[in-house]
């Protein structure tokens, strides 16, 4: 069997989106005839647990846990003593490429004690963290393994990147890049985001892969009938991912047809900023829960017990290159699912599916009507998607692994 060192800051008990990716590429490699080595951090401290996750890493599989040096702690600290904006100063001139840098280290050094003891035909990493990255690299280097990585975000391509034209951004700009370079082949998770980085990367061209995110349940659903009409989102929150035009189309709802405020209940779950917490308090005009981080077993429960999800993306013409790794659990609850997105690569896997209704996320009428008219068909009883499994299927993690080892297997 082969054997891959595979670089990953967000492993379980580590939860999230991007956990999830490495730890389905995990539990299917063996099947396919690779041996990971997990490393990753001991990191305590993380907004997201679910100690469940460790009971799908298979027992065979060894996973190196490292210390690191929180920069957080250096956040808390200089707070205290009213240093606030000083530590921003220090953190934006110094913890590059992130405030993960605090792990690279160990992770390096345990890394080289491993890579002496056994022999690995490949390094694989996976970000965010870029820090992963940067462990990779240097451990390529230095043993001459090829290495795979992965991308499962942007970087400096991000349309929030913050630091373009300034002396952070170059240096940034200049790593991506040799990143990129020294990588023997690069993954994403969509063609957008493939086709953006060869867009900034000519030499990209014959050496990316496209492995999209996917779902892992193989659990049956059934329709839970419902006494109101609950529309669940599960999942973040934050910076111009917010629930903003979906309240104001399901406020200006309520305000025309006021006997729907009892009938109709939102739920929230997962991380999201106080600042929204506080908008959706303020504003709501319906029944609403919001609830923080909850296991996977309990999601399940709450999404079963849900008439709609919802699935929300910015208005931004870029994020149609965005598909948010919810989607594809989303998929095989046989739940309707109500997309407020813009047109591109997630709107068409919601098409192919059959489970999408969808809303201009720049039309609060758009949103308002859309909800009105799903709305309706739940009451009628006819809001009873039929979901192309057949299409569904590819985007199971074994196949998805299955890809990445066809990957692994052109690189040696």
């Amino acid at each position: 069997m082969k054997k891959v060192l595979f670089i990953a800051y967000h492993f379980p008990p580590i939860a999230g989106g991007g956990t999830f990716r490495s730890l389905k590429f995990v539990k299917y490699l063996p099947e396919f005839g690779w041996q990971p080595t997990v490393i990753t951090t001991n990191n305590k401290l993380s907004f997201a647990y679910d100690n469940n996750l460790l009971n799908e890493i298979p027992k065979d599989i060894k996973i190196i846990r490292t210390n690191e040096f929180n920069l957080f702690i250096l956040h808390i600290i200089f707070s205290k003593f009213g240093l606030g904006k000083f530590y921003d100063i220090i953190k934006e001139k110094f913890f590059i490429p992130d405030s993960k840098i605090g792990w690279i280290p160990n992770a390096i050094k345990k890394s080289k004690i491993e890579l002496k003891l056994q022999k690995y035909d490949l390094i694989f990493s996976t970000s965010p963290t870029i820090c992963s990255h940067i462990i990779a690299m240097k451990l390529s280097k230095k043993f001459n393994i090829p290495w795979v990585c992965d991308f499962r975000d942007y970087w400096t391509l991000h349309s929030t990147y913050s630091y373009t034209n300034t002396l952070r951004g170059e240096k940034e700009k200049k790593l991506e890049k040799n990143i990129l370079q020294e990588a023997k082949t690069l993954t994403t998770v969509s063609n957008g985001v493939s086709s953006d980085f060869i867009a900034q990367y000519n030499f990209l061209k014959n050496k990316v892969s496209v492995i999209t995110n996917g779902y892992d349940i193989e659990k049956t659903f059934d329709t839970v009938p419902q006494s109101h009409f609950t529309i669940c989102y599960t999942g973040s929150f934050y910076g111009e991912y917010t629930p903003v035009q979906f309240t104001y189309g399901l406020n200006q709802l309520i305000e025309e047809n006021p006997k729907l405020k009892n009938l109709i209940q939102i739920k929230y779950i997962g991380n999201i900023s106080q600042e929204i917490q506080d908008f959706i308090r303020k504003t709501s005009l319906t029944q609403t829960q919001i609830k923080p981080f909850q296991s996977q077993k309990d999601i399940e429960n709450i999404i079963e017990n849900s008439s709609v999800l919802l699935l929300i993306l910015p208005g931004k013409k870029h994020y149609g290159s965005y598909i948010p790794t919810k989607l594809f659990s989303y998929l095989i609850y046989n739940k309707p699912i109500l997309a407020i997105i813009p047109d591109g690569e997630t709107k068409s896997i919601l098409n192919k599916s059959n489970l999408g209704y969808f809303a201009d996320p720049n039309s609060v009428d758009d949103i308002k009507n859309q909800i009105l008219n799903m709305y309706n068909l739940w009451k009628e009883n006819k809001l009873n998607p039929k979901p192309n499994m057949d299409y569904i299927k590819q985007f199971h993690r074994r196949n998805l692994t299955k890809q990445l080892v066809e990957v692994f297997e052109s690189v040696l």
